[in-house]
This record gives structure tokens, sequence and C-alpha cells, in this order.
């Protein structure tokens, strides 16, 4: 195991207790040979909206803004859109439409399938960025469970 990552360990003995309350991560984290001297993290994601038709390209997933946290399942929604992508360019490469008509019907049905629900969900994420603001959210939520189900309708979709 890494130096770092045990004196990072050592540092912080409540993190190591916490991690090994599970046998298997205390295995893992006590015989791992790991691959980096420190965690690697991932951070500097935006989420702000993004096009999804590029150069004639059409995007999909993360390219096209599926990773707006709060939405649901991303995977799901990355499938989706691909879905909606095959279809467009399903007809245009069988010469049934133009590479434009092919474009605008996926941009016209991406937004159709996602554009509510991720901005309901950068609305949420907004209102979840300071203290004052999530403890009030949490508070209406707890007390009005039918929102709590309407937003959560809002924000993960239909199944496809």
């Amino acid at each position: 195991m890494s130096s770092t990552f045990v004196s990072v360990l050592k540092q912080t003995p409540k993190s190591a207790a916490i991690l090994y309350k599970n046998p298997a991560l205390e295995k893992i984290f006590s015989e791992a040979e790991f691959l980096w001297e420190a965690p690697q993290a991932i951070s500097n994601i935006s989420f702000v909206r993004k096009t999804q038709v590029a150069d004639h390209v059409l995007l999909i997933g993360d390219a096209a803004g599926l990773i707006t946290p709060l939405c649901g399942n991303g995977m799901s929604m990355s499938m989706h859109a691909g879905k909606l992508a095959f279809k467009s360019l399903d007809a245009f490469l069988k010469g049934l439409i133009s590479r434009q008509v092919m474009e605008e019907q996926y941009l016209w049905q991406w937004k159709q399938h996602f554009r509510k629900r991720l901005w309901v969900g950068r609305q949420v994420q907004q209102l979840m960025g300071q203290k004052s603001t999530t403890a009030l959210a949490l508070k209406t939520l707890a007390a009005f469970p039918f929102l709590a189900s309407t937003l959560i309708g809002a924000t993960h979709g239909r199944d496809f």
C-alpha cells in the first residue's frame, strides 16, 4: 500500500475507523497495492447548459449535458439520448432525411425529453448549494411529502 495513503489514514483515524467497520474495505485498504500515492478526485465539472449538436455531430450523455446532479440516473439518460440519436441518424443514413433535418429532429427530441428535467435539477442544485436554503428546502419537503414526490418525478423522467 502507498505510504502516503497509509499516512492519510493515520492522520484521520476517524476515517479509518469508519472504513474498517466494513471487513471487505479493511481488507482492501490493508492489503492493496495502490497505483497512485494519493487518492484521485475529479473536480471542476461544469453543469452549465450545453449544446446537443456540435459541428454536425449528435452529442449524447455527458457531452450533451446529461451529467447534472439530482436528475436521476445519468446512464439511463445517456442510453435514452442514444436511442433518440439513433432514430434520427438511421433515417439520415437511409437517405430519408437530410443532415440538417437529422440534427433538428434530434435536437427537438432531446429537448422534449430532457430540457425540463435538467432545468428542474439545476434549480434544485442551486437551492441545495447553501446551508440556509438547503435546510429550508429539506424542512419544506419533509412537511409536504407530495412535493418531494413531484420533485423526484420532475427530475427523474419516464421509462423508455
